[in-house]
């Protein structure tokens, strides 16, 4: 499998929550940066997970749009997801070719550790981390393998 591990995009505070934090304009073009260099990775459209919060998912909508995907899957857990939530969600998409996960930091930069602890790079907004990951019948096999990692030109 292809996983790409995302941070969402530049999320300023300026909602009445934290759940509801929209992007910046800044957010929305790391976001589209973020998906074109997923384009040049992926050859099919991958599926793409988020929470539901509104900044992860404006970030996973731009990603979808650069990649023709609509395949968006928002769920409520994942705003308060752990690293072992996210694995979760990993082993539940075996069946993927490629999937996009968008989330929280700083549980991303915990799970591209977890996945490949030779990742020591800290995500800022819309980071990607680009992973091969096989997936057996009893769960993840570790580490996954590195390709390439993303920071967007904007910051």
């Amino acid at each position: 499998m292809h996983l790409f591990v995302v941070r969402h995009g530049h999320s300023p505070f300026t909602a009445a929550t934290d759940h509801q934090r929209p992007l910046s304009d800044l957010g929305q073009a790391q976001a589209r940066q973020a998906g074109q260099f997923i384009q040049g990775r992926t050859l099919q459209p991958p599926l793409i997970v988020c929470s539901n919060a509104t900044r992860t998912r404006q970030t996973a909508a731009a990603i979808g749009e650069v990649l023709g995907s609509e395949q968006i899957h928002a769920h409520p857990h994942l705003y308060h997801a752990m690293v072992g939530d996210w694995c979760d969600v990993i082993a539940e998409q075996a069946q993927q070719a490629a999937l996009v996960l968008v989330g929280h930091n700083p549980t991303m930069t915990q799970l591209a550790q977890y996945l490949n602890p030779l990742h020591q790079t800290p995500f800022s907004p819309a980071c990607v981390a680009h992973l091969a990951l096989e997936i057996a019948a009893d769960g993840l096999k570790l580490p996954a393998r590195p390709h390439d990692f993303f920071k967007p030109d904007a910051q």
